[in-house]
């Protein structure tokens, strides 16, 4: 039956014959799982796709993932190769053929791998000794670590939506995460399980399904039908541990968390340009973010003003592969990019083969939503300017109702009786989410609505107001248990009633200074707890509103705060508290959302002046 598609196959190939051998052939070859000995004798599997025809030595660019190395995802490996470039594509330990166990690509070893490989690939024959790295979320931590290690031949790395291990995974701001399950899932074995990705019906399900039985929340992985001795750790005492479990009785434990991290001195000695990319709804913006960050203040002032900053209005896929709609929301054209063009071209300008890309006119683009643009500066910080303070205020008590809300005024209150947020952790409140608003994106509202919601909005403004940073929230709270857990989102709402998720973020009461020093509330004490939302670029419309929106976080999406102070992810459900939680917004009390405008010296010309 396969015989009509070989004659086809044939017909194809004998006409290309007639147009020359030139013609004939994809453009590129590949080198099928060749395995490469790192120092401790673990091999490693890679593909390494070349330009066909390859008679001068080229330039390599790597990546080093967990995923796939047959290029299957996104097509990278032939792309790069027919523009010049040998590909490779090496599976990190413990996937495909590579030997060794996964644990180790959460810490330094990966990083030494990646040297490794970056320093066999600079000796082959085919190699002209510059070797970049590609890639994004786990394969962007790749990078870093590689990097950390001073490789000399490692010419430029372009890490995008890189994840950070210990710091914005698999806790969020100290709040263990279930997301992890999810991808350990993917991983699980030694081949990648899109189908187990794909079904969310499962997954989600499976999440739900332990949220509403109060079960304890080191066991999502079995409950996920995650092998405990597949991702391991091993503790102290030299025993395996599931992954999820290690995580679990290390949070809030710095040194355990962030022993891989690249150092001060490691960023010192990072001699070669780097393009980093993530996006507004970008989970993992705040590691991304942190790489950025220190390697700007502890690079070389050379190499730092070689790194380049790429953030627009894209989600941590769509930072990757920009489209059209993302969670709901349009995307304008200008923001949906052509990421391995733009990667290619700046590939070309970090090694000398070609002009830097236009769009990186300074070291920092960014995309201002609202007037659908680009913008640039010379630092991420230097995108912002003046500060605009909206202080909260509900002098008619606690605003319960989103019809009959709080205020965020630009005037400080007077005397007013704090607001009060009420935390069951017994209610299950997402099941009834799951039930009747399952298809929550950026445009969703229904949060304000919710039971134990709180909701603030603004005046409308009166003149396009343009923000660019990381909006802060501040709650000046007392609670009458030792912790808590709270979730804020702001959202703006147009004119005509319609909104889009400007940010969210969580914390806990106890982390309220740091994801590393817990410390448990007093009761009556009175502290302020800090939220911090992604970094983005908005063009507020004249006649718009934000709404801010406060509730206790209680989802299947991260570890359940029982409320008790116990230890984290172990307290016992019968032991619950109800958390009576004082929000004060009074003169001497003022909690406040802080909103970071646009500096105006980079609007550029001809925009709309605010």
């Amino acid at each position: 039956m396969f015989r009509p598609s070989i004659a086809a196959a044939l017909v194809t190939l004998a006409a290309a014959r007639a147009l020359g051998a030139a013609d004939v052939g994809p453009g590129y070859d590949i080198e099928l799982s060749r395995m490469i000995p790192m120092r401790d004798g673990v091999e490693l599997e890679a593909w390494i796709t070349k330009p066909s025809g390859l008679t001068q030595r080229a330039p390599a660019i790597l990546t080093l993932t967990q995923y796939d190395i047959d290029g299957s995802r996104r097509g990278e490996p032939p792309y790069f190769a027919r523009h010049g470039y040998v590909f490779v594509q090496a599976y990190v330990r413990g996937r495909g053929r590579s030997g060794g166990v996964k644990s180790d690509n959460l810490g330094l070893t990966v990083g030494r791998d990646g040297y490794d490989l970056i320093e066999w690939i600079a000796q082959q024959p085919w190699s002209n000794g510059q070797v970049a790295m590609y890639g994004g979320s786990f394969v962007g931590m790749t990078q870093w670590h590689a990097a950390a290690q001073h490789p000399p031949h490692l010419a430029a790395i372009a890490p995008y939506v890189a994840i950070y291990p210990g710091w914005d995974v698999p806790n969020t701001n100290g709040i263990p995460q279930s997301w992890t399950g999810v991808i350990l899932g993917y991983t699980s074995g030694r081949g990648l399980n899109p189908g187990f990705l794909a079904n969310q019906e499962y997954w989600a399900g499976k999440m739900l399904e332990h949220y509403a039985a109060q079960r304890p929340f080191g066991e999502l992985d079995r409950s996920l039908g995650i092998a405990a001795d597949d991702w391991w750790m091993s503790d102290a005492n030299g025993r395996r541990v599931p992954l999820m479990t290690a995580w679990l009785d290390h949070v809030g434990d710095e040194a355990f968390n962030l022993a891989a991290e690249p150092k001060a001195a490691d960023y010192a000695g990072m001699n070669f340009p780097v393009l980093s990319a993530t996006g507004f709804f970008d989970d993992d913006q705040p590691g991304a973010l942190r790489y950025y960050r220190n390697h700007v203040a502890q690079a070389p002032a050379a190499a730092a003003a070689k790194h380049y900053l790429l953030i627009g209005p894209w989600d941590h896929g769509g930072t990757q592969v920009p489209e059209k709609d993302i969670d709901g929301l349009t995307i304008p054209d200008a923001a949906v990019l052509d990421m391995k063009k733009l990667h290619l071209e700046w590939y070309d300008w970090a090694l000398g083969r070609g002009a830097l890309p236009a769009l990186l006119r300074d070291r920092v683009a960014y995309f201002m939503m609202g007037a659908n643009e680009w913008r640039y500066a010379p630092t991420l910080t230097g995108a912002s300017g003046a500060e605009l303070v909206l202080h909260l205020s509900a002098p008619e008590g606690t605003p319960h109702d989103v019809f009959r809300s709080g205020r965020l005024s630009a005037q400080p209150p007077g005397a007013e009786t704090p607001a009060l947020m009420v935390s069951d952790p017994r209610e299950l409140p997402e099941l009834d989410v799951a039930k009747y608003a399952p298809g929550e994106n950026l445009t969703s509202q229904f949060r304000a609505l919710q039971k134990r919601a709180m909701v603030f909005h603004s005046e409308p403004f009166a003149t396009a107001t343009e923000v660019a940073g990381q909006m802060r929230l501040t709650l000046e709270c007392a609670a009458d248990a030792p912790d808590f857990d709270l979730w804020a989102q702001v959202l703006l709402i147009a004119a005509d009633g319609s909104a889009v998720q400007l940010g969210q973020d969580i914390r806990r009461a106890r982390f309220r200074e740091s994801p590393f020093t817990p410390q448990l509330l007093r009761p009556g004490e009175v502290v302020p707890i800090v939220f911090e939302f992604p970094w983005v670029a908005w063009r507020i419309p004249a006649g718009a509103r934000l709404r801010l929106v406060l509730a206790p976080l209680n989802s299947p999406n991260y570890q359940k705060n029982y409320n008790t102070g116990g230890r984290i992810g172990y307290e016992n459900p019968a032991e619950a508290r109800v958390a009576h939680i004082r929000i004060f917004h009074d003169g001497r009390r003022a909690s406040r959302l802080v909103l970071p405008l646009a500096a105006p010296a980079l609007v550029r010309q001809g925009a709309t002046p605010r």
